[in-house]
């Protein structure tokens, strides 16, 4: 069950894709950036208007937990067809100590974020495509 879902979404992306290849005014990127002097991890959610931690993708190895890795000062490229999955979207930046040393349920349980992003497609082109952390 866990393998068809994965298969159906990355069809689905590849769909979006191809449709959003088709118009070429529109941006296919955005960025984000990590302006501190520590690595971070980002988590990308789709289930606004819940906040909570437990509804970020499944990564295997870490038990329920979306989690890519941004050094300092470096930043990420990501397809701005993230957006059409669902609106807004919103994008939870860890501490890469706490990701790498703590379990996730510890994580959740006592909100470790350092800092949540709530982005529309308009929001961010209004950023001029970045995210940008601090």
């Amino acid at each position: 069950m866990i393998k068809m879902i994965k298969i159906f979404t990355f069809l689905t992306l590849f769909a979006i894709l191809i449709i959003s290849s088709c118009h070429k005014d529109e941006h296919r990127y955005f960025y984000l950036k990590n302006n501190s002097s520590k690595s971070i991890y980002y988590g990308i959610s789709y289930s606004y208007p819940d906040t909570s931690l437990q509804k970020i993708e499944d990564v295997p190895g870490r038990n329920g937990n979306i989690s890519y890795r941004i050094i300092a000062g470096d930043q990420e490229t990501l397809l701005t067809a993230l957006f059409a999955i669902n609106t807004p979207m919103q994008v939870f930046i860890f501490d890469a100590n706490v990701i790498e040393k703590i379990p996730w349920d510890s994580i959740v349980i006592h909100h470790m974020v350092l800092k949540r992003y709530q982005y529309t497609e308009s929001d961010i082109e209004k950023d001029i495509w970045t995210i940008t952390y601090p």
